[in-house]
């Protein structure tokens, strides 16, 4: 067993996932023994696992998808839910907060796609926010 200098360190794991590793190892001749598979198994999970915040972290906390001439669907990252923007004739409804006032609608008003469409909305008559 390594001593405590050695920049090595033990961890406790369940016998019956040892079991299988060791299996695992016999059978698979690429690994030296069980400790050099769960070495790579870790490094491998951390690097995924890094990957994924990553890419998280690139994401926008808004998106928005599923347009059509009457509303569109706007994908909330930060609460991990979808707002359906209505755009109606007395005006532009937000069916996750409940409102007509509110940061989804203002996401909303920003894309141009769908400022096109309130802008031909209001020339029909709409009351809709100015774009």
């Amino acid at each position: 067993m390594p001593g405590q200098d050695s920049g090595f360190r033990g961890v406790s794991l369940k016998n019956g996932l040892v079991d299988e590793v060791e299996k695992f190892v016999k059978e698979h001749h690429e690994y030296k023994n069980t400790a050099d598979f769960i070495h790579e198994a870790v490094r491998v999970r951390i690097e995924e696992l890094r990957r994924a915040e990553s890419n998280k972290k690139a994401l926008p906390r808004f998106e928005h998808f599923n347009m059509g001439a009457n509303g569109v669907r706007i994908t909330d990252r930060k609460i991990k839910l979808i707002a359906d923007i209505y755009f109606k004739p007395q005006g532009i409804f937000c069916d996750l907060d409940k409102a007509d006032d509110c940061e989804h609608i203002d996401f909303a008003l920003t894309v141009p796609e769908i400022r096109d469409i309130i802008r031909k909305h209001k020339k029909e008559g709409w009351k809709l926010p100015d774009v």
